[in-house]
């Protein structure tokens, strides 16, 4: 897996949000993305998935230009996301949101005569994933009743589904209990040692514990690069991120 990010800039009306922002990715690995309120951490998250559009630079993924790749085409080519909210179908079950996603990889679309409860092979994968993730006990649960940190985790196994070569995360323990919390950065490194992941979080210790590398990110500029104890260490960053 192979990801550029080559001074990719974006602006609205006269406010930059992002200039010349530079970002390599070439191995099996967890890169995190921080900075304060602001920042464009979100912004840089959404052109990667392709939501947003840069005014300049360019996006490739494993040597192939995706500066005009929709998310599903992008999605396709094996990047996929998990969002800082839950979009979840909540009127149905673990077991069936799973089987749901796992069809995409498959390429097996819906019909109404031969629906995917038959087929063996989406089953199987639907339960692997459920395992995966911790909620092999839920298959049966609809998403509404999941307590709010088993709803993060069934989106990561949505995401997962499709067997992507990326996965793209936005605040993925945004709005979770610090036990929670543990258990997602639990969950993230497990699935770290298979997917190359992208993490975008406001929670410093959360980055600390779950990324190689981090892209610190301040008023659209992109100002330091380093691993988590050079983060740790770097003045800079205790003055613009931490206020010290």
């Amino acid at each position: 897996m192979k990801l550029e990010i080559n001074n990719i800039s974006k602006s609205y009306g006269s406010v930059n949000v992002l200039e010349n922002i530079n970002i390599l990715s070439d191995k099996k690995e967890c890169i995190g993305i921080i900075g304060p309120n602001g920042a464009g951490k979100s912004t840089l998250f959404k052109i990667i998935s392709g939501i947003l559009k840069q005014d300049n630079g360019l996006v490739e993924f494993n040597n192939k230009n995706i500066n005009n790749y929709s998310v599903e085409k992008r999605s396709r080519l094996g990047i996929s996301q998990s969002f800082q909210k839950n979009s979840l179908f909540l009127e149905m079950t673990v077991k069936e949101s799973l089987m749901l996603a796992s069809s995409h990889r498959y390429k097996i679309s819906f019909n109404l005569f031969k629906p995917l409860i038959a087929n063996n092979l989406i089953i199987k994968n639907a339960i692997k994933i459920a395992k995966d993730i911790g909620l092999e006990d839920y298959l049966e649960v609809k998403s509404e009743f999941l307590a709010y940190g088993l709803q993060r985790q069934l989106e990561l196994g949505i995401a997962i589904a499709c067997s992507p070569k990326l996965l793209l995360l936005d605040e993925p323990t945004a709005g979770m209990s610090p036990a929670e919390t543990k258990d997602i950065i639990k969950l993230i490194k497990k699935l770290s040692k298979d997917y190359s992941i992208i993490i975008v979080e406001h929670d410093m210790e959360v980055i600390y514990n779950l990324a190689n590398n981090i892209y610190v990110l301040d008023r659209g500029k992109l100002v330091f690069e380093g691993s988590p104890s050079a983060v740790k260490k770097s003045k800079l960053v205790q003055k613009i991120y931490l206020g010290i």
